[in-house]
């Protein structure tokens, strides 16, 4: 029982060391295509894509966060059927799904993310051009409030989105990042149900009581 149950965590440990690994890996993947502004979903025909489309926006710490945020939840919905394939046959479906997902977030991110941001957009530059009496009120005590509605909390709001949207999916990944981190510092996984340890009970000696 006991190799048994060694076995199944070097198994397990190889397992998360290699989805730890293939994190990385979509996340430099990423990295390096945002950075240089290439798109999977560009790269195909146009001439099949929806029209709807956006263009891509420029490069910032808003993009990069949601991409890699976005690309991170997929990661953690990823088959574990492809598991139990061959080594050849699984590096083969691994580049099926690096194209598969970094697809899904070109798409998300020019069909969806972009578009649900101009509303926001558009409604802030309306909320700070607005003439309702109490916008007028806030407006005569905050002289500046209106300028940064119509100029900057736009880009505000779009990087604190991305980026609590990148936090919590790292936060998801991260519970097996730090086993596979452990695994590779310490060679073994963290003992998940140790055993307490017992206390020894101290015997209350009753002092016997004299005579006189």
């Amino acid at each position: 029982m006991a190799q048994l149950r060694m076995r199944r965590l070097q198994r397990r440990a190889e397992e998360l060391v290699r989805e730890f690994y293939e994190s990385m890996l979509l996340l430099t993947l990423d990295l390096l295509l945002q950075w240089n502004q290439w798109h999977v979903i560009r790269m195909l025909n146009a001439n099949k894509l929806p029209d709807e489309l956006a263009e891509p926006q420029a490069l910032s710490w808003s993009t990069l966060f949601f991409a890699n945020g976005l690309l991170l939840t997929l990661a953690q919905y990823r088959p574990q059927r492809f598991k139990r394939y061959a080594s050849v046959v699984r590096k083969l479906l691994l580049l099926l799904e690096l194209f598969v997902m970094l697809f899904v977030v070109d798409y998300v991110q020019l069909s969806i993310w972009q578009p649900f941001l101009n509303i926001f957009d558009q409604a802030l530059h309306a909320l700070g051009h607005s003439k309702w009496t109490w916008a007028r009120f806030i407006f005569y005590y905050c002289p500046g409030l209106s300028t940064w509605l119509i100029n900057d909390a736009f880009y505000f709001m779009r990087f604190v989105a991305s980026l609590s949207w990148f936090l919590l999916a790292v936060e998801g990944a991260a519970v097996n990042w730090r086993l596979a981190i452990d695994f590779l510092l310490l060679g073994q996984l963290p003992d998940a149900n140790p055993v307490p340890r017992r206390r020894r009970k101290r015997r209350h000696s009753k002092s016997r009581s004299t005579q006189i």
